[in-house]
């Protein structure tokens, strides 16, 4: 993906993803970082999951992986890449369609920072939703700060994809009902200079929701 339909713009969002995928088939290399303290086994839904860069993580961890996102090349990819160490699904992440309580954890790496407010907002419910009693959601997102941001909290790219910018409060009140875990903002300096900016938070499904 990583980002859902623009409801203001029709499928513009989702067209220009689809068309990213279709001239960039694997556009982030590697095996992505995430920590999820759960044991091996666990079934985990990668939001957003593009080329499978946090499914190839989840893999190796020993995870019970499923992988969604909206663009069917990317699913493609995946589905040609994972074989049978995953299972993959085209959709929104607004309308996930998975029954109540299927999951251990969420991973969404790289994919609210693509969400307006009323995204954002059905996307955290949708999560809530599938997530098992007491799970826990994994966020990285690019924050405020970042090189990408040009100063502002929103943006749109070259390519038609638009970015928007959070801080670690930010993802407080998205997540309102989920106890924090943990989190944390990371600054890194590129080689020539600019900083690239992410924040990083856990969260908790509470006993209430």
């Amino acid at each position: 993906m990583e980002g859902p339909s623009d409801h203001r713009g029709g499928e513009c969002q989702a067209d220009c993803w689809e068309r990213f995928y279709r001239e960039h088939r694997r556009p982030w290399r590697g095996i992505g970082n995430v920590t999820l303290d759960i044991e091996p086994g666990s079934k985990v839904l990668d939001i957003g999951c593009g080329n499978g860069k946090t499914v190839a993580a989840l893999i190796k961890m020993g995870m019970d992986v499923t992988g969604l996102d909206f663009s069917d090349s990317a699913i493609s990819y995946c589905m040609d890449a994972f074989g049978d160490k995953a299972r993959f699904s085209v959709a929104g992440c607004e309308h996930m369609p998975f029954p109540d309580d299927s999951f251990d954890a969420v991973t969404a790496v790289h994919v609210l920072e693509h969400l307006d407010d009323v995204q954002l907002r059905d996307t955290v419910a949708e999560i809530s939703r599938v997530l098992l009693p007491r799970g826990i959601v994994f966020v990285r997102s690019f924050a405020v700060g970042d090189m990408r941001s040009g100063g502002g909290n929103m943006n749109t790219r070259g390519n038609g994809i638009e970015y928007r910018y959070h801080t670690v409060e930010d993802m407080k009140r998205a997540f309102k009902g989920f106890e924090l875990v943990r989190s944390e903002r990371k600054d890194e300096t590129m080689r020539f200079g600019a900083v690239r900016v992410k924040t990083e938070c856990l969260f908790r499904l509470s006993d209430g929701q």
